[in-house]
């Protein structure tokens, strides 16, 4: 018996969907949107391409020297950042110092004719060049030539000379010096100037400004990162075994409640985009090794491994998927209905409309949530190079990403997860607080501190998709999940701009409407009439 939507049901969470939808307009795209459209200023964020010109007119200028290939990545001090914004330092920071030591560049990395390469910093507003890092010169070791060379340089940035007086040689060979007077709350300015020589001459071969967070941060951070790493491995085991050893092994002993063509088609599509949209953002890859500039034959190793990496996860989620489907049709609850039971179009229709509803709802807890977090625990977020839109190669695919979590995610830790629990423990919130947690676990390596931030928030997330997925099915769930993550994917696109990215935003929020009402039609068409 497919899960029954009464046709009036969506009734019931009308006004909670309304409610949650103002919550999240105005607490989290209320006070965003007032910032742009009441700033004087807004300033525009140039293109790659704009940031490569520069960058390229740059070396040829300071260093003359043409470059033959440039390649433009979002690069950001995410150590600065959270402090700022931990502190609420961010608006005085952006006010006082963003033009000439901004936290959040295009890096421009470029071969140039003489086999040499460059690093080039660029402001993602103004298009200015704010720091560099060439590696065309000879060393030297000479001490007392490269602080002279490097105060003399910063005298040209600047600073003034009084400002100057501490300086030293770090392990790099460069000059690091720390101007007085440059600080907000407990982080200090920090330049970091290479001097190299080119025919027996001083030449600055690297400037970087940068504010330090204090010590104390830094190792507070680095101990939360630690945790959210073992946290993140036990996640990944309960994948590797849970979802992979245990659904092949459950898919076998159930395989005369379901069949194995079940799930073959949602699995490919699964996998031919969990690939691409992981392959679509390596240039997240890229600026988390900062100046450490990779082959192509490395580049190409990288792309090789993520790929056969990923086919594990689309081989978890298909034997999820079938184990899922035959130990629910076990308990005479097909939680799963296939395409040619009967009723199977009308409960799509009825699931996408739910889960507008179910999706509005979710955001205004999940904005509740992080408020409440904020105050209780002084939680904060930061940037994270790896996972910015600015660095996503075909932006306007990026919602896809959406569908690949709805269907891996609710397919390992609600479909399968919930029955694998309850067939052991006999109790079904056991069973949905298990996977809940593991699923939780899968995502503290977001930029959110304390680590134990997106745990409080997704159990309780997590719970309300175990509900759902109990009481209307794994196709509500799924929608569900596609809805609030597309909706949030979308966001992002609008924000960063350009009619290809918010035309593409507005797709993916109607597509989930427009999927149902096919698959509604094809299956109208090919039983009802039958």
């Amino acid at each position: 018996m497919i899960p029954s939507i009464a046709p009036h049901e969506w009734r019931r969470f009308l006004w909670a969907a309304v409610a949650g939808a103002i919550i999240f307009i105005f607490t989290q795209i209320g006070p965003i949107a007032g910032d742009q459209l009441f700033s004087s200023s807004t300033p525009k964020v140039i293109s790659k391409s704009e940031a490569a010109q520069t960058a390229e007119a740059f070396v040829k200028k300071q260093f003359h020297e043409a470059a033959v290939s440039s390649h433009t990545i979002y690069q950001t001090d995410s150590l600065a950042n959270g402090y700022f914004s931990k502190e609420d330092l961010l608006k005085t920071y952006e006010d006082k110092y963003d033009a000439k030591f901004p936290t959040d560049t295009f890096q421009v990395n470029l071969d140039l004719e003489d086999g040499s390469k460059a690093i080039v910093y660029v402001h993602m507003t103004s298009g200015s060049v704010t720091g560099w890092h060439w590696l065309g010169a000879a060393p030297t070791d000479n001490g007392k030539l490269m602080q002279t060379a490097a105060k003399a340089f910063a005298i040209t940035k600047g600073f003034r000379s009084e400002e100057l007086k501490s300086l030293y040689i770090n392990d790099d060979g460069d000059v690091v010096l720390h101007p007085t007077g440059y600080k907000l709350g407990d982080a200090t300015l920090e330049l970091v100037i290479g001097v190299g020589l080119i025919d027996d001459k001083a030449v600055i071969t690297r400037y970087k400004p940068a504010f330090q967070a204090p010590a104390s941060y830094i190792t507070y951070v680095d101990g939360q990162k630690d945790i959210g790493s073992i946290l993140s491995v036990v996640s990944l085991a309960y994948m590797c075994f849970i979802s992979l050893v245990l659904s092949i092994i459950y898919a076998i002993l159930y395989r005369r409640h379901t069949t194995f063509k079940r799930g073959v088609f949602i699995s490919l599509v699964f996998i031919v985009f969990y690939i691409y949209n992981n392959l679509n953002v390596l240039d997240g890859i890229m600026a988390s090794l900062g100046e450490q500039i990779r082959s192509d034959s490395e580049m190409n190793a990288t792309i090789i491994i993520t790929v056969v990496l990923l086919i594990p996860v689309g081989l978890a989620v298909y034997f999820a998927l079938v184990a899922g489907d035959g130990m629910w049709r076990s308990q005479k609850r097909p939680l799963w209905p296939g395409f040619r039971e009967r009723g199977y179009g009308e409960h799509v229709w009825r699931s996408v409309g739910l889960s507008y509803l179910f999706a509005a709802v979710i955001l205004g807890c999940q904005a509740i949530i992080m408020i409440a977090m904020e105050f209780l625990a002084g939680s904060w977020a930061t940037s994270d190079a790896t996972q910015s839109p600015y660095n996503t190669n075909m932006l306007w695919l990026m919602p896809m990403m959406a569908w690949c979590a709805a269907i891996s995610e609710e397919a390992i830790f609600r479909l399968f997860g919930i029955a694998l629990f309850k067939k052991w423990f006999k109790n079904t919130f056991i069973a949905t607080l298990i996977p809940t947690t593991m699923w939780a676990l899968g995502h503290v390596g977001y930029p959110i501190f304390p680590f134990y931030t997106r745990i409080v928030e997704l159990v309780i997330l997590g719970t309300v998709f175990c509900l759902i997925f109990l009481k209307y099915g794994f196709i509500t769930a799924v929608f569900t999940h596609a809805i609030l993550d597309s909706l949030l994917m979308g966001f992002d696109l609008i924000g960063v701009g350009g009619a290809v990215n918010i035309t593409a935003a507005i797709i993916y929020a109607v597509l989930p409407i427009i999927v149902a009402w096919t698959i509604k039609y094809w299956h109208n068409r090919r039983y009802l009439r039958a």
